[in-house]
């Protein structure tokens, strides 16, 4: 899979570009220099390629950062402002651009207005053999700029691969996501900072493990609406609760060094109404006592709460078992899309009731007829029985915990119904 980067310097409209080629809206698009902070990385519709988002260039002290960049890109559209005409920035961002001697194009932007157009022979002293132009708000020039971009393609690579999994990190602002997310994918790829609500897009970027592809979604962290928001948050909001409800596994990280707050709650409580695969990172472990650690686990008030879910203590900083968490990843996956042959679930439940029959109510007996796995992600059951009524809430929590316990489940949110024959 070929990455296509789009880089240049603070407006010049990468972000409004990226959105017009994948089609739809993926980064936040404001008239603010830095508004995206961090790598967006989303495949095309239209080719067997990533594109790629990355965050504006101010000035040579974001070296390190353009270094990562030109590591990770296979090929490059270098986007400049038209309007604006060329720029030492420019031409400094160009000379490191020819140094990876990867293809690049140059894409004047901006060029509704007859100044750009004036600008444009500009642009050829940065010495790219090619450049183009194009307008991200009235989409000219993207048949030309599509077929430039799948000109760098093998054609070994146009085979149709397998969708990666889905792995989304939520939590409040500072709960940790962007620097676990920069050590699952060893290399920078959010931006870690102490201030909240840095990351503003959800970051994706895709990774290799276990034999299998997983995509990285790293969300905006998201906090109790106050007031009514800006437009930035309340796309990072918007974004971010998206995020989860397309992921496959949700990694949740729950800052352990702080009190537990409504956020964490409401989180947890959205997350299982979903049935969402999810492992609780409790992340700071490592800056909590033996004590703290005993109590809470076993004595605060969120406890009965995380015993309902897979949990795993961590430290983002240090990487202390984070070596685990890929595996969990795959695991529950695969728990998520697993299923039960009718056959085999109706021996099961068989034997599952005749050790513990259904309770009497009023005037007669349920009686479980059968039962069949109608849906994956969540795994969803229905028992079908002989009469109207509901089971005793304690007999339905028997029955999911055999499910679970018995059917390899153990991790995975189950749904389970109910209907008369």
């Amino acid at each position: 899979m070929k990455n296509i980067v789009l880089v240049g310097r603070p407006n010049v409209g990468k972000s409004s570009l990226f959105n017009a080629l994948l089609g739809f809206r993926r980064t936040i698009v404001l008239d603010l220099p830095g508004t995206t902070m961090d790598l967006v990385r989303e495949r095309v519709s239209w080719g067997p390629l990533t594109l790629v988002d990355s965050q504006g260039m101010l000035d040579d002290g974001d070296s390190e950062v353009l270094k990562g960049v030109l590591e990770l890109g296979d090929a490059f559209l270098f986007v400049v402002d038209g309007q604006v005409g060329l720029t030492p920035f420019d031409q400094w961002l160009a000379k490191e651009l020819l140094k990876s001697k990867k293809p690049t194009l140059v894409l004047v932007n901006k060029t509704d207005q007859p100044s750009a157009l004036e600008n444009y022979r500009e642009f050829y002293e940065l010495g790219f053999p090619q450049v183009a132009e194009v307008s991200a708000v009235h989409k000219r020039g993207f048949d030309g700029l599509k077929e430039w971009c799948l000109s760098q393609l093998e054609s070994t690579t146009m085979e149709e691969e397998a969708e990666p999994i889905q792995l989304a990190l939520v939590g409040r602002p500072n709960s940790g996501k962007s620097t676990l997310m920069n050590k699952l994918c060893r290399m920078r790829v959010s931006r870690v900072s102490p201030v909240p609500h840095t990351t503003r897009d959800t970051v994706g970027f895709e990774i290799e493990s276990h034999g299998r592809r997983i995509k990285i979604l790293d969300t905006a962290g998201i906090r109790r609406p106050r007031s009514k928001k800006e437009s930035l948050e309340q796309f990072s909001i918007q974004a971010s609760t998206r995020a989860i409800k397309d992921a496959d596994v949700v990694f949740l990280l729950i800052n352990c060094s702080e009190a537990i707050t409504d956020q964490d709650m409401r989180l947890l409580s959205l997350l299982e109404r979903q049935k969402k695969p999810t492992v609780v990172l409790l992340n700071f472990w490592d800056l909590l006592t033996g004590e703290q650690r005993r109590k809470f686990i076993g004595e605060s008030d969120f406890a009965r709460y995380l015993r309902r879910f897979k949990t795993q203590p961590i430290s983002g900083k240090t990487g202390w078992n984070i070596h685990k968490l890929l595996s969990w990843v795959v695991r529950l996956n695969d728990q998520a899309n697993k299923r039960i042959k009718t056959s085999d679930l109706n021996r099961f439940v068989k034997e599952v009731i005749s050790r513990n029959p259904p309770p009497a109510a009023g005037s007669g007996n349920f009686n479980i007829m059968y039962a069949s796995q109608v849906k994956t992600s969540p795994p969803t059951f229905i028992f079908f029985m002989n009469r109207k009524g509901n089971l005793p809430e304690s007999y339905q929590r028997y029955l999911e915990n055999q499910i679970k316990s018995r059917l390899g489940f153990q991790s995975q949110p189950i749904r389970i119904h109910f209907r008369a024959e």
